[in-house]
């Protein structure tokens, strides 16, 4: 059962790996070589690229590694990120739980989330607007959705998060496809107990 599990849940995260490929994609490979210059002189070597500073949040490396990454919905530069995982694959009927990581690229007073289901998803949790208070770049900011779905199929959970910046609030949207797995099997009813054998007769004389 969980290798079963295990393989939905990769499913899902490759689906949302997959659309967020394709609005990447678009931009991609628009930019020139690095062709000589106009003098002939060959093009001036790229200095390389800075090590990762030790000083990294691990909880912002572990998000990165293993969770999903969100689609975003619309043309908004908001300096932020949200992720998705869960933890096993939701049933039919059953609430189950999305964990979501917010990585803010800028500080911020004050970060707000709103969560929305699309057609066939309950969010049971949270109900309204979430805010969490002095979030700070390079951390990771957690939220966990409780939701629902009455039937199988895959749905649609979007995450809206807005950093209150000092040039004013900055909003973005992110998407999550879920798939709702088929019901569990009913379990087999037990087998009956064999009756037991007829008591002997006593021997008459």
């Amino acid at each position: 059962m969980q290798g079963r599990e295990g393989s939905s849940v990769q499913a899902w995260r490759a689906l949302a790996g997959l659309a967020l490929a394709a609005l990447l994609l678009a931009g991609c490979h628009r930019g020139g070589g690095d062709a000589a210059s106009a003098s002939g002189k060959p093009a001036a070597k790229k200095a390389p690229l800075p090590a990762p500073e030790a000083s990294v949040d691990p909880a912002v490396i572990e998000a990165n590694r293993t969770m999903a990454s969100g689609v975003p919905i619309g043309s908004s530069s908001a300096p932020l990120e949200v992720r998705f995982d869960l933890a096993s694959v939701p049933r039919p009927g059953a609430a189950f739980e999305i964990d979501v990581a917010v990585l803010p690229g800028a500080p911020a007073p004050v970060l707000r989330l709103e969560v929305t289901g699309g057609e066939g998803l309950a969010i049971l949790d949270p109900d309204g607007f979430v805010s969490f208070e002095k979030v700070q770049a390079g951390t990771v900011t957690r939220l966990k959705i409780r939701a629902s779905s009455a039937t199988a199929g895959t749905r649609l959970v979007q995450v809206r998060a807005t950093l209150e910046l000092p040039g004013g609030p900055e909003s973005r949207v992110f998407a999550f496809p879920v798939v709702i797995g088929a019901p569990a099997a009913p379990a087999a009813p037990a087998a009956p107990a064999p009756a037991p054998p007829p008591a002997a007769k006593p021997a008459t004389r």
